[in-house]
């Protein structure tokens, strides 16, 4: 069983869980719930041009953690 951590928007200097290296995160953003919620209400407005906005915008989307050696999951920051 893996243990997940909090971690902020940007990548840290962390020991890996997963492979024990002592690494700099690799940090990619990725749509979730709420992301689909705003692009659909933007859509419910008659503003539907906008609605590929949330999905460029990082305050839309889940940072999440990876090892850049084992590229296992370490964690996510959700704004």
């Amino acid at each position: 069983m893996s243990q997940h951590v909090a971690l902020g928007p940007v990548s840290q200097r962390i020991l890996c869980p997963h492979c024990h290296a002592d690494i700099s995160t690799r940090v990619e953003g990725e749509s979730n719930t709420k992301t689909h919620l705003f692009a659909l209400l933007l859509c419910l407005l008659g503003c539907w041009p906008c609605a590929p906005c949330p999905y460029c915008m990082d305050s839309c989307l889940v940072k999440k953690h990876y090892c850049p050696s084992c590229n296992n999951y370490i964690g996510q920051h959700e704004n």
